[in-house]
């Protein structure tokens, strides 16, 4: 249906091997209620929080475990404020996780593989949010129009603006072929890397979707991936070579999010390189999000950066109708061919969706309380801000310190923040980029020429 594709009932695939229980929080049985009076709470204070101009709102439910907060106003202004935090017993996160006796720093230097068609672009606007409000600096691409990073090729100097000098990258956002060196030469030592992945026939849907492959293959209009399947490898080796002999570096039916992540085509067909790779991967990343459990992996996202509830708010981008309907449920026959054509995004998939679970196990008992009241924020703010913009209204809501956060206050800058579309941010820092290498004193000026000129008429 999309690239996000909310809505649609997806493929949902919890590890046989992992139990997760998730918290059986229930505030009406908590606080003496009967249903009835709950439900009618419930939708007076969801009224208030819509419609009121100032709502203070705190969650009407406990968590199992309140982690330990102390709160430094550090005088952001008209936004919310961000906490030192000290981690709760029992809490495991990975590499970021500290002991009980020292703070939570806040992660400011990420690279994010945007994966095509996983529903990266979501999360992109999160992090270009995250960074332009911090007056981070991004690795960017060359040229203005350009949703690129080298890609589909690795990635090279010339495809990204120079960096203002004296100031390494802090972030990357930008579809790109993930490099293990080349990442590494071109990001600090201490940087973070993330990326995001989804189920492989849904991902499948989607690409064909976006890329037309349906039109270009010439495939049955009614059922396109049953009329691939019948002789993927023919249809991919007659499209993708093209008359004048160049083909195409990349299959958008094969291993497409494997590629991304740098998999080499030539071996992915190789089940022990790739176990090996995708084991590299893993030591490499510090999570891939999961597009099935979005909410889930963005709620522990937060807690290994150490980041505030609010930097994770998000609304849903780059969605699109499919032109054809195939039902989600494949004869057994073509799903196990996609599966035997397409093996190494399957054995990602599997591999990422495990370790989500095993890393939300090693969370704290109030993991999917938090999840809960992220949701529930996350959609009061975004109903919030688009009756803000309508009406060009001045509100201003604000949300009262949780275990969870720290006062949010939600007014018109935060909610043009929230709107602003990845293509609107990526303008808006070529823009500032270029702006501060002009003032640069130690950057070349052929080299600043150039960019300028690329940015002009990109």
């Amino acid at each position: 249906m999309s690239d996000q594709d909310h809505g649609v009932n997806l493929v949902k695939v919890r590890p046989s091997t992992t139990t997760v229980a998730e918290n059986s929080n229930k505030p009406c049985v908590h606080q003496g209620l009967n249903f009835l009076v709950c439900v009618l709470l419930g939708a007076a204070v969801t009224y208030l929080s819509l419609y009121s101009d100032v709502v203070n709102v705190t969650p009407n439910f406990t968590p199992d475990v309140t982690p330990k907060f102390s709160y430094i106003d550090i005088g952001r202004a008209n936004t919310d404020v961000m906490a030192t935090r000290e981690t709760p017993s029992g809490r495991s996160t990975g590499v970021l996780q500290p002991s009980d006796s020292e703070k939570c720093k806040e992660q400011t230097r990420f690279a994010f593989v945007k994966v095509h068609k996983a529903g990266g672009t979501t999360p992109q606007a999160v992090f270009q949010r995250f960074g332009y409000r911090r007056h981070l600096h991004f690795v960017l691409p060359s040229r203005s129009s350009d949703v690129n990073v080298g890609w589909p090729h690795l990635m090279k100097p010339e495809d990204y603006l120079p960096p203002i000098p004296g100031r390494p990258f802090d972030l990357l956002v930008f579809h790109t072929v993930y490099n293990r060196q080349i990442f590494r030469s071109l990001m600090p030592n201490n940087t973070v890397y993330l990326a995001i992945v989804r189920e492989p026939y849904s991902h499948l849907k989607s690409v064909m979707n976006w890329f037309a492959v349906a039109r270009k293959y010439g495939l049955s209009k009614r059922k396109p991936v049953t009329s691939l399947m019948k002789n993927p490898a023919e249809l991919d080796r007659q499209w993708l070579t093209s008359k004048d002999g160049y083909k195409q570096p990349f299959s958008w039916t094969r291993n497409f999010m494997s590629y991304d992540l740098g998999l080499p085509v030539a071996l992915a067909s190789d089940d022990n390189f790739i176990r090996d790779y995708v084991a590299q991967l893993d030591r490499d990343f510090l999570l891939v999000l999961v597009l099935e459990y979005f909410d889930e992996s963005l709620v522990l996202l937060k807690r290994c950066m150490c980041w505030q509830l609010s930097d994770i708010f998000y609304k849903v981008r780059n969605v699109r109708a499919y032109t054809f309907k195939e039902s989600d449920e494949l004869p057994e026959k073509v799903r196990e061919t996609h599966k035997n054509w397409s093996k190494a995004d399957y054995l990602l998939y599997q591999h990422f969706n495990n370790t989500l679970w095993e890393k939300i196990a090693n969370e704290s008992d109030d993991f999917y309380s938090e999840v809960k009241w992220f949701k529930h924020l996350n959609r009061v703010t975004s109903q919030f801000c688009e009756r803000a913009v309508e009406r060009n209204d001045s509100s201003v809501k604000v949300f009262q310190p949780t275990a969870w956060n720290d006062r949010i206050v939600v007014n018109r800058t935060f909610c043009r923040l929230l709107n602003m579309t990845p293509y609107q941010y990526r303008q808006a820092l070529i823009d500032i980029h270029n702006e501060q290498l002009k003032r640069a004193p130690k950057a070349s000026t052929k080299r600043r020429h150039l960019v300028r000129s690329t940015a002009k008429n990109g």
